[in-house]
């Protein structure tokens, strides 16, 4: 079960594109801002990353990271992830690495 819901709508991830605080890596950019009710996240992967099977793949692995960790926790955040080009290619390992670093 996930302990947290998604962005859905355009005006949100605007929102927290415009507002939010900006981490970087090599894989990914995280940007996430303060919200009032309940975790929220969207996660974008562009063409540039690879083809659908890259992407889709990325989406259920960045999704089982943040399934496993206390990110639903409070104090509650909308975020945004954004992938770089290289991030489809990366093994597993990686990918929960940088994501353990800018969640932290």
């Amino acid at each position: 079960m996930r302990r947290y819901a998604s962005l859905r709508r355009r005006s949100d991830f605007a929102r927290v594109q415009r507002r939010g605080k900006r981490r970087t890596g090599p894989l990914f950019v995280l940007l996430s801002l303060e919200a009032r009710d309940a975790s929220r996240v969207g996660i974008t992967v562009a063409k540039s990353v690879g083809n659908a099977v890259v992407r889709n793949r990325l989406r259920r692995r960045v999704k089982a990271i943040l399934d496993r960790s206390a990110f639903g926790a409070p104090p509650h955040r909308d975020m945004v992830l954004i992938a770089r080009p290289g991030a489809g290619a990366a093994d597993f390992a990686a990918v929960v690495a940088e994501l353990g670093t800018l969640l932290a």
